[in-house]
């Protein structure tokens, strides 16, 4: 365990353990629409790609509401505000379990509980997490984070089971108790290791205008938008492309949470190397496991060959998680102070828009296509560029360091 703020190691850990249960259920709620989409297809009428700009809606507000999210963490802490998250993210699930048509579904769930789930970023419980451990904040996030694949790992594969039994609607029903149940009291107890007071609304904005001032964020936000596209693309999708290759439905739904277990390993690992080679080395390692994946996919839809999801599960799964750690990681080394929740939200809007793009452009490039191959290349030429984003990202944070330096 990484040493954790002087003083406080009890509350230290604990905020740790809450941050984790948060971004696992938040994470879950998020991944389990992988098994949800296929039922939503064969009910409502529009194209796969239609479907899946419901999703968009989730990941696109989850990036949009990321300063949000920050500016609120800053000012109000995060027991409020991730309290409020599960509560309105629990009452969009339940509204959207009734939703009869697919307009009503997206503004349900794509809408409500999108905004709700946006409150719940991994950004936020990230920043809470590394203000905690300052000594070694690569690896406290990815300990932290180590709750988002076993959140995937858990309810993807139990919401399929309910999809299976009692249907989709259900399923929504289902997640949004987990919510309530977890989420909902665990953050009571969630605080800072010390409340910075707040800059107010001009301290904000003198804040917000010197790091729109460096390349560190515009890079970081190049790498938050291209993980996005890629990671989000395959997530949403490749259950679907799985039983569209022979596999069975419930062995595609597992093999998406055998991604999220094999993440753990992958996680702590890009925190090690995040303490130790930097960002850019860390990402590299990552988006280069997870292209090894990709291309395992790929070789799965074009062959048939149940073999190649067992390296997609073991090559993709490392990477998983990867691009939000380093970059939450190189964001709080960049920029410090009273400020931090805001800035590494505005950084983090970029992913909304690009695992937006990314949900959308999967199903849209199938029904232009009719296959999942062109939209496998697109998501791999995401994560190349991701690469190169992070490289650059690093060599202006050293440079601004540099200059600091008496």
């Amino acid at each position: 365990m990484p040493g954790p703020a002087p003083g406080f190691p009890t509350l230290a850990r604990r905020s740790l353990v809450i941050a984790a249960l948060t971004m696992g259920v938040q994470n879950g709620v998020v991944m389990a629409f992988g098994v949800l989409y296929f039922p939503l297809v064969r009910e409502f009428a529009g194209g796969r790609g239609v479907v899946a700009a419901v999703q968009s809606a989730v990941v696109l507000l989850g990036g949009l509401g990321a300063p949000l999210a920050g500016a609120a963490l800053d000012r109000w802490g995060p027991r409020r505000l991730f309290q409020a998250g599960a509560s309105l993210a629990a009452a969009g699930l339940v509204l959207a379990s009734h939703a009869r048509t697919l307009p009503l579904l997206a503004l349900t769930y794509g809408v409500v509980a999108g905004a709700g789930l946006s409150l719940l970023s991994s950004s936020a419980n990230m920043v809470v997490v590394a203000q905690w451990f300052p000594a070694r904040r690569g690896r406290a996030i990815a300990l932290a984070d180590l709750g988002t694949p076993l959140g995937a790992f858990a309810l993807v594969p139990l919401t399929e089971v309910v999809v299976a039994r009692f249907g989709w609607r259900a399923a929504l029903q289902f997640l949004a108790s987990l919510l309530l149940v977890l989420v909902l009291p665990a953050n009571g107890a969630q605080r800072l290791p010390a409340e910075p007071a707040a800059l107010g609304v001009e301290g904000d904005r003198r804040a917000l205008a010197a790091a729109l001032a460096t390349p560190v964020f515009w890079w970081l936000a190049a790498l938050r938008c291209f993980t996005g596209i890629g990671f989000t693309l395959v997530n949403v999708h490749v259950v679907t492309m799985a039983i569209e290759a022979g596999i069975q439905p419930l062995r595609a739904a597992a093999a998406l949470g055998a991604v999220a277990v094999v993440s753990v390993a992958g996680r702590l690992a890009i925190g090690w190397l995040l303490d130790r080679a930097g960002p850019a080395v860390a990402c590299t390692a990552g988006f280069t496991s997870a292209l090894l994946g990709i291309g395992c996919v790929a070789l799965l839809g074009l062959t048939r060959a149940p073999g190649w999801l067992g390296g997609y599960v073991l090559c993709y799964g490392l990477a998983q998680g990867s691009g939000g750690i380093v970059a939450t990681a190189t964001a709080t080394r960049a920029f410090h102070g009273p400020a931090i929740g805001l800035l590494t939200g505005w950084i983090a809007v970029a992913s909304g828009p690009g695992e937006g793009f990314g949900a959308w452009a999967g199903g849209a490039v199938y029904d232009w296509t009719g296959g999942y191959q062109p939209a496998l290349g697109l998501a791999a030429l995401a994560l190349v560029a991701g690469v190169t984003a992070i490289w650059q990202a690093e060599r202006a944070t050293v440079g601004r360091e540099s200059r600091r330096a008496p």
